[in-house]
């Protein structure tokens, strides 16, 4: 090993990797040494990588000094590292080359999102994971395809790269009744969201561009704005979203390619946007030339009155691409969603998705036609599940943790929580041995802050709301009484409540 070529793993990124290492039994050294493993054989900490000290992970992850130097010395004697005195700890080369001829492993694993996607464990409180149950109490006819329809698709012989015509149509129709008058060429069907989101990142940036995004903003729309090589030039969200003024600064200052906006119900802030702000906004896309990608995921998630029209109702002429799901209203894995543009931005984007995509499948594409017909019935049965579950959200964190403060959303998913003086990364990390799944702020961010916050959403059934802020207060109690702020050592085995 030539020392003077070690890379060393920047600490928050390792820490991200190390997703939710805690998770499961055994001593916490194990634990350690067992998601430090898994970071190795998965490729994200290479051969010739050198670790953070002992004492800054440790801090890091609300532990020990000890349980670090243990798990470290546990992944020498298996000869995963190797160190020096006066030179740290790295990856070793033999141990890796050996077991990489084995597996076939990917270097994307320890993805912030994957890391979310991936908890499954039935004593977990999910505090993490903003994905409502299916709305199983609609007709039942509305999932099913009919036999008319069977022979319909069995005889289709096209891979409908654009989308269901029938599907299109029904998308046109649900955004012409939003104020904006749509019609099917308008349309590119994708599967969900997130894909709609990365296509829109192929479509406009390179390696270098500069995208303009919401800080904070929806995690999954960082990573794929990360894995085109843009860069991310911030705009900070208040209580009424973005303030259009400082888009109308930033454009000519950093030169975007795109922007990235969530004005209705933003993820995570819930913060809604004024008709006033989307007028203003659609102007400045006229004037700029600049494209704006409006998310609207989480737009029939509203828990008062309806949100205003999409920014791209104001505009005639401005660059907007909007995006849309089904997957938060009525099902998750229907993974259906669409962008909404130009026909000339549509065809663009088809031929971008037909190089990974030829074209979704068809039987779900026709159950989401199917539901868009009831959409005024989803949204209302919607609107009354999580209206209630948000107040008992908001009464339960006002009873148990009554430092922690939050704005009233009035739409979406979740609250953001305000956890003052404390770092959310360490207490997420702390918390996940009481058995509770949280998001911290930071990972709603490309330059780390938002330190202090979490988001919580507020999608459990009233049982498991309440024994999860039970443990909450349990692990925060814990947490804050472990030493003083920024230098805590964390209390190595806990019992939660059941």
């Amino acid at each position: 090993m030539i020392l003077a070529k070690l890379v060393l793993m920047d600490l928050e990124t390792l820490v991200r990797q190390l997703g939710n290492w805690s998770e499961g039994t055994g001593p916490l050294h194990r634990r350690l040494a067992g998601g430090l493993e898994r970071v190795i054989q998965h490729g994200i900490l290479l051969p010739g990588t050198k670790l953070p000290a002992e004492r800054n992970l440790a801090e890091a992850l609300a532990l020990s000094r000890t349980t670090v130097v243990t798990a470290y010395n546990t992944l020498r004697s298996e000869g995963w590292l190797e160190s020096r005195t006066g030179s740290g700890t790295w990856v070793a080369a033999d141990r890796v080359a050996r077991e990489r001829s084995k597996t076939n492993v990917s270097a994307t694993d320890g993805a912030s999102l994957m890391n979310l996607l991936l908890i499954d464990d039935h004593e977990m409180v999910d505090f993490a994971v903003a994905t409502p149950k299916p709305l199983a109490s609609l007709p039942r006819s509305l999932y099913t395809v009919s036999p008319e329809m069977q022979e319909v698709l069995l005889a289709e012989r096209s891979y409908m790269p654009m989308g269901l015509p029938a599907l299109r149509d029904g998308v046109a129709r649900y955004y012409s009744s939003l104020g904006l008058p749509t019609t099917a060429e308008q349309i590119l069907i994708t599967s969900g969201a997130q894909q709609a989101i990365s296509l829109t990142a192929s479509l406009y940036l390179r390696r270098g561009d500069t995208v303009l995004v919401e800080n904070p903003t929806y995690f999954g729309a960082l990573e794929a704005f990360g894995l085109a090589g843009a860069r991310i030039a911030p705009l900070p969200v208040g209580d009424q979203h973005i303030d259009p003024q400082v888009l109308r600064d930033r454009i000519p200052a950093t030169s975007p390619r795109m922007v990235y906006l969530t004005p209705t119900h933003h993820n995570p802030t819930g913060a809604l946007m004024p008709e006033g702000a989307r007028r203003e906004v659609a102007r400045i896309a006229e004037e700029f030339g600049v494209p704006i990608v409006e998310d609207g995921t989480l737009a029939d998630m509203f828990l008062e009155s309806p949100p205003p029209k999409p920014i791209a109702a104001f505009t005639h002429s401005g660059p907007i691409l909007t995006i849309g799901s089904l997957s938060k209203l009525y099902w998750a894995s229907l993974r259906i969603g669409w962008i909404r543009a130009s026909t000339a931005v549509i065809e663009q984007l088809a031929r971008i998705k037909s190089t990974s995509d030829m074209g979704c499948a068809l039987i779900p594409q026709v159950i989401a036609s199917q539901l868009l017909e009831a959409v005024d019935v989803a949204r209302s049965m919607r609107r009354e599940q999580l209206l209630s579950r948000r107040n008992l959200l908001m009464r339960l964190l006002g009873e148990h943790l009554p430092e922690w403060s939050f704005c009233i959303p009035t739409g979406g998913l979740f609250l953001w929580v305000k956890a003052p003086g404390y770092d959310t990364r360490q207490f997420a990390q702390f918390a996940a041995r009481y058995c509770i799944a949280l998001t911290p702020g930071s990972i709603f961010t490309s330059d780390g802050c938002f330190h202090e916050y979490l988001r919580i959403p507020f999608l459990l059934d009233e049982d498991a709301m309440e024994k999860g802020v039970l443990r909450l207060k349990q692990a925060w109690e814990a947490f804050r009484g472990t030493a003083s702020v920024g230098a805590r050592q964390p209390v190595e085995a806990v019992p939660y409540v059941v």
